[in-house]
């Protein structure tokens, strides 16, 4: 009789513990959706020298293996979820603002070009239109896939797009991931698609090992090869941050072309793992967006 009183108190316990963690998890969930928090954590990742300008080598400068094309950063383009914080507000740009800077573009003479285009430039076998343009959107929100595909479609334009290939159709915090079928249909439009790794992990946290630094970038790789029937060979380095190692790695699993944070349009076509960009603000008016374009 005692014992059997001990295993209804133990399965009491047990059950009351259970309940405790299937609770705590819940509040986690609502509190996470609730106050907007962006799960891929930019907000304590990003900094300040994430974006200063790279050097140009003075070799590159004296061969003439520079060349100058803004590469636009979006994230999402949309509307913004309630209660979001700055983080996620500056990382949205409104599907009004993406189209008026779309339109400035087309009207004033721009052509969308790919980043394999870039590569091949420095290959020599791709000639620059006059004035080029790229659209590059990190991580494949589904925002970016209902909002700015059509409105890039709309004006001739295509655009790149970094797919954290782990994420397809999926939702995280306020994120939602745009479906393999999403991405498939815009790849059909022509769009460009790359590689953000497997799972977003920041290349400069020194818990990642060289090894699972090429697991990770090789099987973003054949992820994006059995989905897409593509073989990318050209990187978003999610954060921004990468070393000595993982570009080492990154090169070891086929990449040859890497995309920073770093502010600039000058690049340096022999440092192509090193590749700057302009990020569009959330909040950023169209007078402002033409000036990071032309200045």
């Amino acid at each position: 009789m005692h014992s059997s009183k001990k295993s209804v108190i133990n399965a009491i316990l047990i059950l009351l513990i259970l309940a405790g963690v299937a609770a705590a998890y819940f509040y986690y969930q609502k509190f996470t959706a609730k106050s907007g928090k962006d799960d891929l954590n930019y907000k304590q990742t990003f900094k300040p020298e994430d974006f200063r300008p790279l050097p140009l080598s003075p070799q590159s400068i004296k061969n003439g293996r520079t060349l100058t094309v803004p590469i636009l950063m979006y994230h999402h383009v949309g509307d913004l979820p309630k209660n979001c914080d700055s983080t996620r507000a500056d990382l949205t740009v409104p599907t009004t603002n993406f189209e008026a800077e779309v339109k400035w573009l087309k009207d004033n003479g721009y052509t969308s070009i790919s980043l394999e285009n870039i590569y091949l430039t420095g290959q020599g076998k791709f000639g620059l239109p006059k004035k080029p343009v790229v659209f590059t959107f990190d991580d494949g929100y589904k925002d970016v896939f209902i909002n700015a595909v059509p409105i890039l479609k709309k004006y001739g334009f295509t655009g790149s797009f970094g797919i954290i290939t782990k994420n397809p159709g999926t939702t995280q915090g306020t994120n939602v991931y745009a479906s393999w079928n999403d991405i498939k249909n815009a790849q059909n439009l022509g769009n460009e698609i790359v590689s953000h790794t497997q799972n977003h992990f920041d290349g400069k946290d020194p818990k990642f090992s060289a090894g699972y630094i090429f697991k990770n970038l090789f099987g973003s790789v054949t992820d994006l090869n059995s989905r897409l029937g593509i073989t990318t060979n050209i990187l978003i380095y999610p954060y921004g941050h990468y070393t000595v190692t993982y570009l080492e790695q990154a090169k070891k699993a086929g990449f040859v072309m890497g995309i920073t944070v770093h502010e600039g349009k000058l690049l340096d076509l022999d440092n192509l793992m090193e590749i700057p960009r302009v990020r569009v603000h959330g909040a950023e008016t169209l007078d402002e967006f033409e000036k990071t374009i032309t200045e």
